[in-house]
């Protein structure tokens, strides 16, 4: 029982590393508002649905002639996650993300999210691996990432807004980027504890 509340926790805490999505749902919370930009939604979802089970299916494939490869494709997508997230996480980069990014298209977020490589880091180590035995182990792991990804996703739509606002002060900013660093933390604390 505790395995599924590590792995619920772990699913959170990556989908809250800053990244290239989460910078896109910034952008477009903040140029569009909260309400259009989350009917994009379901697109995310599915580009995660998509990217996850093609490196799942590319793991399985690969793992009896390289059976290392899940463990390297985690590692490097963990560190490919870890800099992506130092790059996001000052709000100078952030703003110049959403300044190149003026008007944010459905398929942009869409393919942003397949191409994220938190899909195959959870692929690779933070699915259980009881996810691809049988169809109904496959479609309750991604109910309760679904479910996971809507606060997520939310999140970064009023952060990113409440950051990209001109009217906030750079004293506020700093205080949301703190704020966000400490729940960052809580959420981490568990992908530790079951890595270990």
């Amino acid at each position: 029982m505790l395995e599924d509340w590590v792995f619920l926790m772990a699913v959170f805490a990556v989908l809250m590393i800053p990244g290239p999505t989460n910078a896109l749902w910034a952008s477009s919370a903040h140029q569009q508002g909260i309400a259009k930009t989350s009917c994009y939604l379901p697109l995310q979802l599915l580009g995660y649905i998509y990217a996850i089970s093609l490196w799942a299916l590319f793991i399985h494939l690969m793992q009896p002639y390289w059976p290392k490869i899940s463990l390297i494709l985690h590692v490097g997508s963990s560190v490919y996650t870890v800099i992506w997230a130092f790059y996001l996480w000052k709000a100078k980069h952030l703003q110049k993300h959403s300044q190149q990014h003026k008007v944010i298209r459905p398929y942009q977020l869409f393919f942003a999210t397949l191409k994220n490589p938190k899909a195959l880091l959870f692929a690779a180590g933070i699915f259980p691996l009881h996810t691809w035995d049988d169809p109904l182990h496959t479609m309750s792991v991604f109910a309760a990432f679904s479910i996971i990804l809507i606060p997520s996703a939310l999140f970064w739509m009023c952060f990113g807004r409440a950051l990209l606002d001109p009217e906030n002060s750079p004293k506020n900013a700093d205080r949301l980027y703190k704020g966000s660093a400490v729940l960052l933390i809580v959420c981490v604390l568990p992908v530790l504890i079951g890595l270990f």
